[in-house]
């Protein structure tokens, strides 16, 4: 057992928060859950193995492993309302899991299938059947894991339930050489990915940081990560299009002849006091989502009057952004 919790709530934020790069037992993680749902609660009448137990050739669950180096993080609330949704397990439709059998070890790793043998154990099956990868003999126990990683990739990363931070943990995890560097880059800016990072300030929105990275300097980014965290210092994220927007006005050209980092810094803690991140990532030219946010910075923080406002856009992408 993960936790000893008789709060859903508790429970539910120890699975999300499982350890990248440890190694959890199946059956522990359903014997964590089930402190919480179980068959003689009124919230779990219809978990049950609606078709049957699985028999013949399978895997009982208390030999079966997870590595959550390259899995999503586990939502509790996601498993629970699906057996709801369906009155249960359903076998026939759920199909096999993918299994991997690290000789290194001795252990199977389940790289794809790891919320249906959640919900097996939760509805009282204690079996699951699965296809079995065996992993050369002679890897260690890290290359296996980059195996199953960028098998878990290949198989999930254009699935739509996949979130862009979650296939970027999977890249980190098989040490694609883009998401490892721009691993890096986040430690440095002092951002947390999907728990890549544990000490950083939650990133909330990879996907504009994946926009500017190789195309606005490195030390650019990092300068308007402080920036941003030193001012919105009591919000628990910080928003990926205000990072990119601020990332955007100081590498604008014309930039250093009228401002310096420290003359943002100090103006953007003063705008905070009264005004939420948001305000500065809208309103947006979509089609210029991350000038129109250096715009919004300039005008509402800077009140920039030094030909600034210009250079990020034109006369008529200003007029659009005054229409708002």
């Amino acid at each position: 057992m993960i936790i000893k919790s008789s709060k859903k709530s508790e429970v539910a934020a120890v699975l999300a928060t499982l350890e990248i790069g440890k190694t959890y037992s199946i059956q522990e993680i359903v014997d964590t859950i089930k402190q919480v749902c179980n068959h003689k609660t009124d919230t779990t009448k219809s978990f049950e193995m609606v078709s049957g137990n699985y028999v013949g050739a399978t895997f009982p669950l208390n030999e079966l492993y997870v590595d959550m180096s390259y899995q999503r993080r586990i939502r509790l609330t996601k498993i629970l309302n699906k057996l709801k949704a369906v009155g249960g397990f359903d076998k026939d439709v759920a199909g096999a899991v993918d299994i991997a059998y690290r000789p290194c070890s001795g252990k199977n790793y389940v790289w794809d299938g790891l919320r249906r043998c959640i919900m097996v154990g939760m509805c009282g099956g204690d079996r699951i059947t699965a296809s079995l990868y065996t992993h050369p003999a002679n890897l260690y126990d890290d290359e296996c894991r980059k195996s199953e990683a960028r098998f878990f990739k290949i198989r999930n990363a254009d699935s739509e339930t996949m979130s862009f931070e979650e296939i970027f943990k999977s890249r980190v995890s098989y040490e694609e050489s883009i998401a490892i560097a721009q691993l890096k880059l986040l430690k440095e800016c002092g951002l947390d990915v999907e728990g890549l990072n544990p000490q950083g300030t939650q990133l909330g929105g990879l996907r504009a940081f994946d926009e500017i990275y190789n195309k606005i300097p490195s030390e650019t980014i990092i300068n308007a990560s402080k920036i941003y965290t030193y001012a919105f210092n009591n919000q628990p994220q910080v928003l990926g299009y205000g990072l990119a927007g601020l990332a955007t006005l100081l590498n604008t050209e014309g930039f250093e002849d009228h401002y310096d980092y420290d003359d943002v810094r100090d103006a953007l803690r003063e705008y905070a006091k009264t005004n939420k991140p948001n305000t500065i990532t809208n309103p947006r030219i979509n089609s210029a989502a991350f000038k129109s946010i250096a715009y919004n910075i300039a005008t509402k923080v800077l009140k920039d009057q030094n030909g600034l406002k210009s250079a990020l856009l034109d006369s008529e992408q200003m007029e659009v952004m005054e229409s708002f």
